[in-house]
């Protein structure tokens, strides 16, 4: 179930563009139960990398009026989507001798000195110690197959993991990058700083 009417009310209130959609039967709704809750934000600046959208998606969420009204979510999973266009501009102001290109089954790096390509790595992407680390999987220089891959080790300029969060999946598809993070059970206050508290918690490297 959606409704326009509810996303443009809760975009105001909460000072940020949103939708909200969820499965159940009304009757469920009226008291404040909601199974299969999906609550997206769009466009979001942050003081690292630009992020395409954030998404939480619940397998239960709990609505109980009040003055403040509260929120429950159970089985929570927050998914983070980063795209070609935001990575690259972000990219730009470091400066950095490679381009990360998002790619159908991973990243891939890639070199240049005076316009002139000198290697690519196709690299996976994992979390080592909390930290995002770029893992080689095959590499090239000046276009000939190398088996120095191995030798090939860096780290994806972002804060690490939050303690609440725990990476449970990694999404690749071309131009585009969606970390999926499982999270505990969590309860919050329905007021125009919720979103804010939110990603302090559990992505306090969004800003």
């Amino acid at each position: 179930m959606r409704s326009d009417a509810i996303d443009q009310w809760l975009s105001s209130y909460l000072e940020q563009p949103v939708k909200l959609c969820w499965e159940g039967s009304i009757a469920d709704s009226l008291r404040g139960s909601f199974d299969g809750v999906r609550f997206e934000i769009a466009g979001i600046a942050t003081a690292w990398i630009p992020l395409e959208r954030i998404a939480v998606s619940a397998s239960r969420a709990q609505f109980t009026p009040g003055l403040p009204a509260r929120l429950r979510v159970e089985g929570s999973v927050v998914s983070v989507t980063v795209g070609q266009g935001d990575l690259d501009r972000w990219l730009e102001g470091f400066q950095l001798p490679f381009r990360l290109q998002l790619g159908e089954k991973g990243l891939i790096v890639n070199t240049e000195i005076a316009g002139v390509a000198i290697s690519e790595f196709e690299t996976r992407l994992e979390v080592v110690r909390g930290w995002f680390v770029l893992r080689p999987r095959r590499a090239s220089f000046l276009g000939i197959p190398s088996n120095a891959a191995r030798l090939f080790r860096a780290y994806l300029p972002l804060p690490p993991l939050s303690p609440e969060a725990r990476l449970v999946g990694i999404d690749h598809a071309p131009g585009r990058l969606t970390l999926r993070f499982g999270v505990s059970d969590f309860e919050e206050e329905i007021s125009p700083g919720m979103l804010r508290r939110l990603r302090r918690r559990l992505l306090p490297w969004a800003g």
